[in-house]
């Protein structure tokens, strides 16, 4: 996709020699291009769902009072289907050995919390690599995967703070798990009751300290609560302390793109694009919005080169992408 995107940038802002866009100032561009689209999305989806909720229709064409939108004419749900690409389940790391947590570094929106307080066994992996496995062969008796591990029980990898879920317990030493999340190394473990959780109530920075002092609403493991910091998540009671025993579900910031690739021929510096580069990295919106991030693009170009053409032909399809209900 990033590929097809640069090379009608490039094709139209070479049309009339207006100038060459490099492979470093593409790559800026595009990765503001897709911030920008990304973030659309959730003012957008607001937009929706608050035309829907007063009857009016989401079809622009008409003002015409509608009692809902159906099927494919639910740009609400199409929005939010979007945004669901970038949402994410993932445990919390501990900032200290105490009750206060990290934020995830890719946050954009944080929108629950859970606790789960029912540690099963935890452990370390052996340090072979098995794919969508958890072997560990040091557990013997009533500590064996046999006695205390299920199918849908949460499995947290506490060295990356990475999750999945056992499909199948193998053996007392092995579970077939649903994501590799261990790789080589012996990493270290814990199973959780997936059952066995409480939602964990963000709070006012002004009510979490009246909270704490009162002796009936105090936070509890029960009905925990917790403060959002700048880089930090500080949780109540302090005694939610255990390390992958708080996840997050959050949407997330879109990876930054990357066109990759490859120059031929020293004299003519051609470029051949190259996916199988490790830094590689493709846009993560629908293939829908490649107009839209051409255009924003070529926005972005139009105004570094200098040539006011490509920016006044960018800004209106610019403004003719933003208006369409994409």
């Amino acid at each position: 996709m990033i590929n097809e995107v640069r090379q009608t940038v490039l094709a139209i802002a070479n049309k009339n020699n207006y100038g060459y866009i490099s492979r470093l100032d593409f790559n800026h561009f595009a990765r503001q291009a897709q911030l920008e689209i990304f973030k659309e999305y959730m003012y957008d989806y607001n937009t929706h769902v608050n035309k829907q909720n007063k009857r009016v229709s989401v079809n622009q064409s008409t003002t015409s009072p509608v009692a809902s939108n159906d099927g494919y004419a639910d740009l609400a749900e199409r929005k939010r289907q979007v945004i669901e690409i970038f949402s994410t389940l993932a445990p919390l790391g501990n900032a200290t050995d105490g009750h206060v947590y990290d934020k995830p570094s890719d946050l954009y929106l944080l929108n629950k919390l859970f606790f789960y307080d029912t540690e099963r066994v935890s452990g370390t992996k052996e340090s072979a690599v098995s794919p969508n496995k958890l072997v560990d062969p040091s557990l013997t008796g009533v500590s064996a995967f046999g006695n205390t591990a299920s199918a849908g029980d949460l499995v947290v990898n506490t060295d990356d703070n990475t999750l999945a879920f056992v499909v199948e317990v193998e053996s007392g030493t092995s579970l077939k798990i649903t994501d590799n999340i261990f790789g080589a190394g012996a990493l270290k473990y814990k199973i959780f009751n997936p059952s066995k959780y409480s939602e964990i109530e963000i709070q006012d920075p002004s009510k979490i300290f009246n909270l704490a002092a009162s002796t009936l609403v105090n936070p509890s493991t029960m009905f925990p609560s917790c403060l959002m910091q700048a880089d930090n998540i500080i949780m109540y009671p302090n005694t939610i302390t255990n390390p992958g025993s708080v996840i997050t579900q959050y949407v997330r910031n879109p990876k930054d793109p990357k066109w990759t690739g490859v120059t031929v021929g020293a004299a003519q510096g051609q470029e051949i694009f190259d996916a199988t580069a490790s830094d590689f990295q493709d846009f993560e919106l629908p293939k829908s919005e490649i107009p839209y991030l051409i255009s924003k693009i070529l926005l972005s170009a139009g105004m570094s080169i200098r040539e006011t053409e490509v920016t006044q032909a960018a800004a209106g399809l610019v403004g003719l992408n933003s208006n369409e209900d994409r």
